[in-house]
């Protein structure tokens, strides 16, 4: 299996992360608007990330392209950052919101280190997208 395909299929898994999320939020704002649950909370938002999350994304797309020798041109840069840094550091957010259901207070070590690893390896193997 190539980098460009597993670059993929990791862009995929992300993605599919992120819908689930976003559902599960969705469901928890109509149950409260049918006064069947309580209200939502402010971090109950995919997009609410944490700069721990960017800057792990980050320093691990850079490790991937410093390994990979990429060419630094204006489409590389913008792709790793669309791909590399935003969407893996918003699909580990939605780790973390599906796991607490939007609770940022209750999310345990192994539910970081999850999110963690999601967001070093969105980042990673996000240099098969720019190859």
């Amino acid at each position: 299996m190539t980098v460009e395909r597993v670059a993929v299929i990791a862009l995929v898994v992300e993605v599919a992360i992120m819908v689930l999320a976003r559902f599960g939020t969705e469901r928890r704002h109509w149950n409260h608007h049918k006064r069947r649950g309580p209200a939502p909370l402010k971090r109950d938002d995919i997009t609410l990330v944490s700069g721990v999350l960017y800057a792990l994304a980050a320093a691990a797309m850079l490790v991937g392209a410093v390994t990979a020798r990429i060419e630094w041109t204006l489409s590389a840069v913008g792709t790793f950052a669309l791909f590399g840094i935003l969407l893996p550091a918003f699909a580990a957010n939605s780790v973390m919101v599906m796991a607490t259901r939007g609770r940022p207070e209750a999310v345990t070590w192994w539910q970081r280190g999850i999110a963690c690893a999601v967001a070093a390896g969105g980042g990673l193997v996000s240099v098969g997208l720019v190859g």
